[in-house]
C-alpha cells in the first residue's frame, strides 16, 4: 500500500490540534508544529534502516519507566497517522499488570522487554511501511505549515523564542523535540505509523 500526505480540511486540522489539547494541555505551540508534522507526514523523516530503528526502540524501551496512558492517540482524524505509545507492545505476563501501580514509575523489567522482541521488529516494519516512498518534500512542508499557520494562533499562541525556533528547524530540515514543559508533564515515548497498520500491533 502507497501511503500519501492525508487531504485534511481546515476543521479537521482544527479537530486534531484541539484533541491534542485535550489529552496534553500543557502542550505548546511548538509541540503543535510537530503534531501537524507527523499528521501530515507521519514517519517520513526517518532513514529507512530497520536495524537502526530497531536498535532505537529497544533502547528507548530499555529507559523507559512504566506509566499508564492510552495504547495510541489518532493525529489523523480515521484517516492518517496516529501515535502509538511504546509502553502499548510491553507483554506482560498478566495484562492486569498494566494498571498496577506498583510498577508505576519504575523501570520496565527486562523480562517482558525480551518476551516484546517480535513486537519491537513488526514496530519497525509498521514504521517503515508508513513513510512516504521518496521521504519528506520538505518545501511542502514549509508551505504546509504556513497555510496552517493562522489557524494554530488562533488556537494556541507562539512565543518569539518558538517561533525562531520553527523558523530555525525549517531552514535546516530537521524536527524539533517536544517542549521542555510538553516533556516534563508527559514523558512521551511513541512512534508514529499509519492508522490501516494498527491491526498488525493489536
Amino acid at each position: 500500500m502507497m501511503i500519501v500526505k492525508p487531504d485534511f480540511t481546515l476543521d479537521e486540522i482544527s479537530d486534531i490540534i484541539l484533541q491534542e489539547i485535550k489529552l496534553h494541555p500543557r502542550c505548546h505551540y511548538l509541540d503543535v508544529f510537530k503534531l501537524l508534522y507527523q499528521a501530515f507526514y507521519g514517519p517520513s523523516h526517518i532513514e529507512p534502516q530497520r536495524d537502526t530503528i530497531i536498535y532505537n526502540l529497544k533502547r528507548e524501551l530499555n529507559d523507559m519507566k512504566w506509566k499508564t496512558d492510552v495504547p495510541y492517540q489518532d493525529i489523523g482524524v480515521g484517516k492518517g497517522f496516529i501515535r502509538l505509545n511504546l509502553i502499548s507492545i510491553i507483554s506482560l505476563p498478566d495484562e492486569d499488570l498494566k494498571q498496577n501501580s506498583m510498577l508505576l514509575n519504575k523501570k520496565i523489567p527486562t523480562e517482558y522487554l525480551k518476551d516484546s522482541e517480535d513486537k519491537i521488529k513488526i514496530l519497525a516494519d509498521c514504521i517503515l511501511q508508513s513513510r512516504f516512498e521518496n521521504g519528506i518534500n520538505w518545501n511542502d512542508w514549509i508551505e504546509t505549515w504556513e497555510n496552517c499557520m493562522p489557524l494554530v494562533k488562533s488556537i494556541i499562541p507562539a512565543t518569539p523564542e518558538e517561533e525562531m525556533m520553527i523558523e530555525d528547524c525549517l531552514s535546516k530540515k530537521i524536527m524539533p523535540t517536544h517542549s521542555e514543559e510538553y516533556r516534563q508533564w508527559y514523558d512521551p515515548h511513541y512512534r508514529v505509523i499509519h492508522h490501516s497498520l494498527l491491526r498488525f500491533i493489536f
